[in-house]
């Protein structure tokens, strides 16, 4: 490869790799849509086959390295905590296949790099030029490179990879079209603000009032065929090895405890930790005036606060706008530096105990903040901390019988061929329980489990009767057995007929709902929202700030409701607004900032730019759930577990 630089300068090796921006079209989608073998057989030096490329360990070994770097200078002295979150082996892993699939996809459609541009690449690195912009010479090229501990091939390798996806990008680019409409949607999304005081009647206290008939089912699903349609669905039995009764079972020795302690001494250190108590002062609009109005009855507060003998808690549960901690007095507890938002933990880490701040200005409005205590960093002593050492040593040993049960069941199911629900039935005892899920789909959580990447994949990829596990789940461990599989198509209506029942109650109740506020609201217009919702068994929600698109809290989201809130005035009522399967709603303005039409217009060609990338994004994304489909992706998974941080 690369015979033309090879010619030129001998020995090309690998630059370091921080001068390619090897994440700049990293996407984190689910191992999930393909065909995904995750036995590890036969993959000793190789951590991913895609395909008939190979990813090998070295290749893994070095993103990973660079990944966790990444992850350190992001999160700091916290990495380590949250590391065994994060899980960065698989997550590194998972974008070298997603990057690896990609590049496959560009293959196919024809857009490669020559050699040529390759070359002409390394050769844009400052680091290998000299002052007069000939190359540096193979000697110092060498000696720079040298630590990078890596082959001419590979480095060739990852530069043309990432110069594919740059032009994919850039095809992809090419081909999205974003009108002037799509623009000016995205820029009021963006830039419009409107407040308000909503009354909401939910549709349900008419749902006991109204009937519906077979017939009026059947022409509701006959009307409605996509609300009746599925895709794929997959349906799993399983036996679950409980670990919160396993954990009941098991006592920890104080010996445990305390040899635990001995070898995890850093684990248990503190940080320099403050207790402080604060009042939050929102402000009412979001221009400048509002700021400033803010600011001031922060400020009077303060002064109330430091006259003698003053009460802060009192004037917490007074003046607070922190629906958290104002029935507490505003006390916020112990907190080191990082758990709150820069500004406060600036202001409270420079104050003494009993000191009262400034109001300080943050995100969520000003805050008047005492501190009450401190504590220094330093070493945990042993019975602060003996219970949740009691814990952690509980739930490891939970954990480990329950690997052991889950083995020994997948053992003897395997070994007597168990198949029917009575045979798993038969294996159920005090800590083991035997359940099946729902249909579920691709994009669903798997009921009872949560989003679990890696057994989706292996459930999507099998077939009727294929037997998963053991595996560790939230819950414990389980064993399973894909006991159906329905391919994508219309419910029949008998298997539909409830849902549609219950469809077309809900029609029914949310036309008499809407009807009946509508028949009051020219009362309502200048009348009293909250004597309304009294009469009408509804509520009264008051909202600020809200954006198109986002939900009202208590209300919901619908680009009706938008549409009224927007063009009614300030002071005014809008229209009644039926909100689908919930109910309907008036709602009276309160405050509006809308579009700038000279600033749309400043801001339109960014803004353009800015969706024709989210556009990018979702086609690649799609590009690599049809890649998964149809590429056969073997993973190592005994190399990832021996990087996967322990989980306590």
């Amino acid at each position: 490869m690369l015979k033309l630089m090879r010619e030129r300068f001998r020995d090309l090796k690998f630059v370091l790799w921080f001068v390619v921006i090897i994440f700049v079209l990293l996407i984190f989608v689910d191992w999930g849509a393909g065909r995904l073998d995750r036995s590890g057989r036969g993959l000793e030096g190789v951590a991913a086959k895609v395909g008939d490329q190979i990813i090998s360990e070295a290749e893994f070994l070095r993103e990973l390295r660079s990944s966790e770097d990444r992850f350190r200078q992001m999160y700091g002295q916290q990495y380590e905590t949250f590391r065994k979150q994060l899980d960065v082996p698989a997550m590194t892993l998972q974008g070298m296949v997603d990057r690896a699939l990609l590049v496959q996809t560009a293959d196919r459609v024809g857009l490669r790099i020559s050699d040529q541009e390759v070359l002409d690449k390394i050769l844009s690195f400052e680091v290998f030029r000299r002052p007069d912009g000939g190359f540096v010479g193979s000697e110092l090229y060498r000696r720079i490179l040298r630590g990078s501990q890596t082959t001419p091939e590979e480095f060739e390798a990852a530069l043309r990879q990432e110069m594919v996806l740059e032009r994919l990008q850039q095809s992809l680019a090419a081909s999205v079209v974003v009108s002037d409409a799509e623009v000016t949607a995205e820029f009021k999304r963006r830039n419009e603000t409107a407040s308000g005081t909503a009354l909401f009647v939910s549709l349900t206290r008419k749902l006991a009032e109204v009937t519906a008939t077979d017939a009026e089912g059947k022409a509701f699903y006959d009307a409605n065929p996509s609300r009746f349609s599925h895709p794929d669905q997959w349906q799993v039995r399983y036996l679950l090895v409980d670990r919160a009764k396993l954990r009941r079972a098991i006592s920890v020795s104080d010996s445990q405890i305390e040899e635990h302690y001995r070898s995890h001494l850093q684990d248990y250190r503190s940080e320099e930790e403050v207790r402080a108590r604060h009042i939050l002062v929102k402000p009412v609009t979001p221009d400048a005036a509002g700021d400033e109005a803010a600011r001031a009855r922060a400020s009077q507060i303060r002064k109330e606060a430091l006259k003698p003998g003053a009460d802060f808690a009192a004037l917490a549960r007074q003046y607070s706008e922190d629906d958290g901690s104002k029935a507490a007095g505003g006390d916020l507890g112990f907190f080191p530096r990082a758990r709150m938002v820069e500004e406060f933990s600036q202001a409270a880490f420079a104050l003494e105990p009993g000191g009262v701040s400034e109001p300080v200005r943050s995100q969520f409005g000003y805050h008047v903040i005492k501190v009450e205590e401190r504590r220094p960093a330093g070493q945990k002593p042993l019975e602060e901390v003996r219970e949740l050492i009691r814990n952690t040593i509980a739930d490891s040993l939970a954990d480990g019988e329950g690997s052991r049960r889950a083995a020994a069941l997948r053992e003897k199911i395997d070994a007597a061929k168990l198949t029917t629900e009575e045979q798993w039935k038969a294996l159920v005892d005090d800590v083991v329980t035997s359940n099946v899920t729902p249909f579920f789909e691709r994009t669903d959580f798997i009921p009872g489990f949560g989003r679990d990447p890696e057994m989706m994949a292996e459930v999507f990829a099998a077939k009727e009767g294929f037997i998963g596990g053991p595996r560790r789940t939230s819950r414990g461990w389980i064993v399973y057995r894909v006991v159906a599989v329905r391919k994508a198509g219309v419910t029949p209506f008998e298997e539909a007929k409830l849902q549609a029942l219950e469809a077309v109650k809900r029609q029914k109740a949310l036309e008499a709902v809407a009807a009946e506020l509508e028949g009051r609201r020219a009362g309502l217009v200048a009348g009293d929202l909250e004597a309304a919702a009294t009469a009408l068994g509804g509520q009264v929600e008051k909202f600020a700030d809200h954006r198109r698109g986002a939900a009202i809290s208590g209300v919901g989201a619908s680009q009706a409701l938008d549409a009224a809130v927007f063009t009614t005035p300030v002071g005014g009522l809008t229209p009644v607004v039926k909100i689908a399967d919930r109910g309907a709603t008036v709602i009276r303005v309160t405050a509006q900032t809308l579009a700038d039409a000279a600033q749309l217009e400043r801001d339109r060609a960014s803004l353009r730019d800015s969706l024709v990338q989210t556009e990018v994004q979702r086609l690649q994304q799609s590009m690599l759930t049809e890649a998964k489909r149809e590429q056969a992706v073997t993973i190592n998974a005994a190399l990832l577990a021996r990087f996967r941080p322990e989980q306590e």
